[in-house]
């Protein structure tokens, strides 16, 4: 019979503990809340409504335009570093590496190519299929 609460053993299978990261994930949506809530005051209430609500010093207005672009540009330059990181890294098309890296599965002489073409009986090990046998059978 099951007990209607967990059992403190370590070993029981009842025991299951709360992951922490979706207190830190509320915590952070909620700060992240209150930051965008500061910020959209601060950029759209007038000085006197500011002053009247206390704040005294605030940094200008000139930043609640600046900040979101740059912030937006800072993005945008890392998505087309990033690409042009990739095409830089990309080996040419005529190159081998393009075709077998240090990951590359062939198994040479598993199976004869002109077999590979076809249908034959049974499953292959998994492997890579070299590319001038691909080149057979396609063309």
């Amino acid at each position: 019979m099951w007990p209607s609460t967990p059992s403190s053993v370590a070993g029981d299978p009842l025991v299951v503990k709360t992951p922490t990261f979706e207190y830190y994930g509320f915590v952070v949506y909620m700060v992240s809340l209150a930051v965008f809530g500061v910020y959209i005051i601060w950029a759209y209430l007038p000085s006197e409504m500011l002053k009247a609500l206390g704040f005294t010093y605030y940094p200008d207005r000139y930043w609640a335009l600046v900040l979101p672009a740059w912030l937006f540009m800072a993005v945008l330059s890392i998505y087309f570093l990033n690409m042009a990181y990739i095409m830089y890294a990309t080996p040419p098309l005529d190159s081998p590496d393009a075709f077998y890296d240090p990951n590359s599965n062939i198994a040479p002489g598993e199976l004869p190519e002109e077999h590979m073409c076809h249908e034959v009986g049974g499953i292959p090990n998994v492997a890579d299929i070299p590319i001038s046998v691909v080149n057979k059978c396609l063309y």
